[in-house]
């Protein structure tokens, strides 16, 4: 009897540790995309020219 509740507990437990962990890469995930919504590059670190620039 004892023997089972530790096979429970710890099924419960390892259950809780993967989805905690699969919980946090998703946020992750999503908390990534935002910050590259969020804050666009500037026009040199993109690679675009002014249209001011006069090609040699």
């Amino acid at each position: 009897m004892n023997l089972a509740a530790l096979l429970i507990t710890g099924a419960i437990g390892l259950g809780l540790i993967i989805f905690l962990v699969w919980s946090n890469i998703r946020d992750e995930r999503e908390f990534k995309q935002q910050l590259n919504d969020d804050y666009h590059k500037t026009k040199d670190e993109e690679g675009d020219i002014d249209t001011d620039e006069i090609v040699k």
